[in-house]
C-alpha cells in the first residue's frame, strides 16, 4: 500500500508528467466547455428581444432604432476583433501555447472595461450563460497560468 504524502497524492514522489497530462486534459475539457457557452450564447443572442418583457424589449428597440452610424460600424468591427481574438487564444491554449493565456487576459480585461459604456438589458438566460462563461473563462485563465499544463514537452 503507498504512503499518502504531504502533497495529497498516493506514493513516495510526486509525477510531474501525471499531474501536467491531468492539467492539460482539465484545461481542454474547459477550453471545449466554453465554446460550448459561447456558441450557445450567441445562438440565444439573435431571439434575445423576444425573450425579454415586452416593455423592455421596447425600450430595447427605441434605443437602437437610430440610423446605423459610424459608432455602430466602429463597435462592430471591435466586437468582431474582440471574438476573433478571444478564439484565436482559445485554439492557442487548446495547442498549449503560453502566449495564449496572456492573449485571453488581455481580451478579457478590455472587453470587462467596455461593460462600462453603456446600459445592458438581456433576458436572464443570456446572464446566466454570460455568468457561467465568465467563471470557466476564470478556470481556463486559473489552470493556464497557475499550473504546468503550458509547459514544454510531454
Amino acid at each position: 500500500m503507498g504512503r499518502v504524502s504531504r502533497c495529497g497524492g498516493w506514493g513516495g514522489g510526486k509525477n510531474k508528467s501525471m499531474d501536467k497530462s491531468k492539467a492539460r486534459l482539465v484545461l481542454r475539457f474547459l477550453l471545449v466547455a466554453l465554446f460550448g457557452l459561447i456558441v450557445l450564447s450567441v445562438g440565444l443572442a439573435f431571439v434575445a428581444d423576444k425573450l425579454l418583457p415586452e416593455a423592455l424589449a421596447e425600450w430595447v428597440h427605441q434605443e437602437s432604432a437610430g440610423e446605423f452610424g459610424i459608432g455602430d460600424i466602429i463597435g462592430l468591427l471591435f466586437w468582431g476583433a474582440g471574438l476573433f481574438l478571444f478564439l484565436v487564444s482559445m485554439v492557442g491554449l487548446f495547442c498549449y501555447q503560453r502566449w495564449a493565456s496572456w492573449l485571453m487576459a488581455v481580451v478579457v480585461a478590455v472587453f470587462s472595461l467596455q461593460l462600462l459604456t453603456s446600459p445592458t438589458v438581456e433576458p436572464g438566460i443570456l446572464s446566466l450563460l454570460g455568468s457561467l462563461s465568465d467563471v470557466v473563462t476564470g478556470l481556463v485563465l486559473g489552470v493556464a497560468f497557475f499550473s504546468d499544463a503550458l509547459e514544454p514537452g510531454e
